[in-house]
């Protein structure tokens, strides 16, 4: 009988290792899967996700460099400007009146030709000409006083009649400093006509129906910025 039981004993127990063996064969192809290369596809979107936002931080990194540059031009622009006259005084008396002739030509003369209906961007133009105009100007005792009297009279720049009619107010207020005549301010925009074609002037209706009575009338008030009459 002990005979007997030594190959049933024998089988059984190679019997047992050979299904251990197919079971843990079976169970690692099934749990771990299909060998594959490294590079799997979540490892790819993983450096493409990576790659992308490297990108857009370098993209916000250069935009935000235009920015910082950006307001630094313009913040250097607008420190750039003075906002009190600077040229020296101007001793020769003869050059001071041929400046001075020469500079009220040609501030009239612009005054004269500005738009009848101007936009707001060309009254902050015509704004900032006449305070730049008075800073820059030659003769830095000239230059002082028009300051002031552009802090007196404000700029009046609503039409080309009320910009010439302020211009020779403002005229007439140096000529009484240095004693000179008063201005007739009634025929300013025909003393300091542009010069245009006929065609030009066919369309100027600067004036309108305004008689020179009226014109007579019109009065420049200190820092009201408004025209009376």
């Amino acid at each position: 009988m002990k005979q007997t039981r030594r190959p049933v004993f024998s089988i059984l127990v190679l019997f047992i290792v050979a299904c251990a063996i197919y079971y843990v064969a079976s169970g690692d192809s099934v749990s771990l899967g299909e060998s594959v290369p490294m590079s799997t596809k979540k490892t790819t979107q993983s450096d493409k996700s990576a790659g992308t936002q490297a990108d857009l931080v370098l993209n916000n990194q250069v935009a935000g460099n235009k920015k910082v540059a950006q307001s630094d031009e313009s913040s250097q622009d607008v420190g750039d400007f003075t906002d009190t006259p600077f040229m020296p005084k101007m001793a020769n008396e003869t050059l001071k009146a041929q400046l001075g002739n020469s500079a009220w030509h040609l501030l009239h003369t612009v005054l004269a030709r500005y738009p009848d209906k101007p936009t707001d961007q060309e009254k902050n133009t015509l704004k900032q000409y006449i305070f730049f105009f008075g800073q820059v100007y030659p003769c830095g005792d000239c230059a002082r006083h028009f300051q002031k009297l552009l802090k007196a009279f404000p700029p009046q720049v609503n039409s080309r009649k009320t910009a010439a009619l302020w211009g020779c107010h403002i005229h007439n207020q140096v000529n009484e400093k240095l004693k000179k005549p008063e201005y007739d301010c009634t025929t300013i925009l025909e003393d300091y006509d542009c010069g245009c074609g006929d065609d030009e002037k066919a369309n100027d209706f600067t004036l309108g129906n305004t008689s020179l009575e009226h014109l007579r009338e019109v009065k420049v008030d200190e820092k009201g910025g408004k025209q009376g009459g």
